[in-house]
């Protein structure tokens, strides 16, 4: 969306655990609806900054906005708003073990939105149909295999109706077969929702094919940024070429 406000803006932020530097002056933003995918190697500072872009993590310097809300001066009503707003999927899938997939989806609009059992469950059925697993709704996660587990992950976020969608590395534990069914769930919040989103990612294809945007991440720096196309088919900086050839052929 041409001249709106950005969804996230990221200015010039440091992180640092310690004497450890994580994060060393990275700035982008996220415009509504775009999809901005970050690759580097691990410990580059890529899932720290998602951490930092919700609030779960403190920055030492410059600036993250949220919805145009400054993260770390946000009082707790902001903080709540940003959250509420903003969903995020993590590599484990942090599912209530002792909840069924129904109340998985529902428990966080009932007690956080005020939405009534019965809108919430409708929403939640019609969500996993999206997902492809309306027959699990009354089962539990310990049931599901691991491509299903992130699939309901993605429901329950989806179900808190966000503008910004975090992934961690959402396939990082799945098998090809599954890894596909949970990326082609994350494509369709692109092309159908059109949601912003940050995906913290090893997937080439996913990366070139459905991302508006990507960074490289080395060592807590951006050692190249620009649009998705030109960084996975003609990237310019050695250390863009030597990373994408690597998980290329690994």
């Amino acid at each position: 969306m041409q001249g709106a406000a950005p969804v996230v803006k990221i200015e010039n932020v440091t992180k640092r655990y310690g004497s450890l530097e994580v994060l060393k002056g990275i700035s982008f933003d996220v415009a509504p609806g775009e999809a901005v995918v970050l690759l580097g190697p691990s410990g580059c500072g890529k899932s720290t900054l998602l951490r930092c872009v919700n609030g779960l993590e403190k920055i030492n310097g410059g600036k993250i906005s949220v919805g145009g809300i400054d993260v770390g001066s946000a009082s707790p009503k902001e903080m709540l708003r940003i959250r509420l707003s903003t969903g995020f999927v993590f590599q484990q899938f942090n599912l209530f073990p002792h909840m069924t997939v129904l109340d998985n989806l529902t428990i966080a609009p009932r007690k956080l939105l005020g939405i009534d059992r019965r809108e919430a469950n409708e929403t939640a059925h019609d969500l996993l149909k999206r997902v492809g697993i309306p027959e699990k709704a009354n089962v539990y996660p310990s049931t599901l295999s691991g491509g299903q587990r992130q699939r309901v992950a993605i429901a329950r976020a989806l179900a808190m109706k966000p503008n910004l969608m975090l992934f961690d590395e959402p396939t990082s534990a799945l098998d090809p077969e599954m890894r596909e069914e949970v990326l082609n769930v994350i494509r369709s919040l692109k092309e159908v929702d059109n949601i912003a989103m940050i995906v913290v990612t090893h997937e080439i294809g996913f990366g070139r094919d459905v991302a508006d945007h990507a960074i490289l991440m080395d060592s807590g720096h951006i050692a190249e940024s620009g649009s998705a196309s030109d960084v996975f088919r003609n990237p310019q900086s050695e250390r863009a070429k030597k990373f994408l050839k690597s998980i290329i052929n690994a």
